[in-house]
């Protein structure tokens, strides 16, 4: 799989079908957290990508505030359909977070419409290592 920025992508033969199905943005805010949100988590690293065919097209890469957050990450989605007989049509983009002290690499699947804002929430445990113990054995 060839790793290529959203900007190479745009110079791709699939981008043009791509685009054709999202011709609209969806907006994407992700807030990361400890201790059932009390404590928020800075510098984690979040990447949004999606696989097109032979390549991961990393839409998105970033690192939180002070806050825990990053807003605003638009995303190419197919405009959200306003009649209740349609079943709405979305775009699903992967999402990963990692902060070295916290735990293993989480990841998301995340739908996107055009025009509606989505949070992502991603609630991470501090590594705990206990002098002594040998952590691979639990």
């Amino acid at each position: 799989m060839n790793i290529i920025s959203y900007e190479e992508f745009k110079n791709t033969d699939l981008y043009e079908d791509f685009i054709r199905e999202n011709d609209d943005v969806g907006n994407l805010k992700v807030q990361v957290f400890t201790a059932y949100g009390a404590i928020p988590i800075e510098n984690t690293n979040i990447v949004v990508y999606k696989d097109i065919e032979e390549y991961r097209v990393i839409f998105f890469q970033g690192i939180t505030d002070s806050s825990g957050i990053i807003s605003d990450i638009s995303l190419p989605a197919p405009k959200m359909v306003t009649s209740n007989e349609e079943t709405p049509v979305y775009t699903i983009y992967n999402m990963t977070a990692f902060n070295t002290g916290y735990e293993s690499l989480k990841s998301f699947a995340i739908g996107m419409l055009g025009g509606v804002n989505v949070i992502q929430y991603v609630k991470m445990m501090p590594n705990i290592t206990l002098e002594g113990v040998d952590n691979n054995e639990y």
